[in-house]
């Protein structure tokens, strides 16, 4: 028998990243303000999640840019030939 609990761990990064539907989101929410259980997992992933975005954040030089831009634009002219 699946369980709340379940249904919320199972959806843990979809609702973390707010690409679950709106009813989906406001019954994991609700399940989480009153599980003890499940409450903590979700408060340690969304700090970990955040922690991750925020060290991992680099500025890719302009440069860099530029020239992905161009290999994916040469790429898919060669596709359309």
């Amino acid at each position: 028998m699946r369980t709340d609990c379940d249904e919320a761990l199972e959806n843990l990064y979809l609702y973390l990243d707010s690409e679950l539907d709106s009813v989906s989101s406001a019954r994991i929410r609700s399940h989480l303000d009153d599980c003890r259980g499940c409450g903590p997992q979700f408060d340690f992933e969304g700090r970990l999640k955040a922690v991750v975005k925020e060290r991992l954040h680099e500025d890719v030089p302009d440069a860099v840019v530029d020239r992905v831009r161009a290999a994916i634009r040469e790429e898919s002219a060669a596709d359309l030939q």
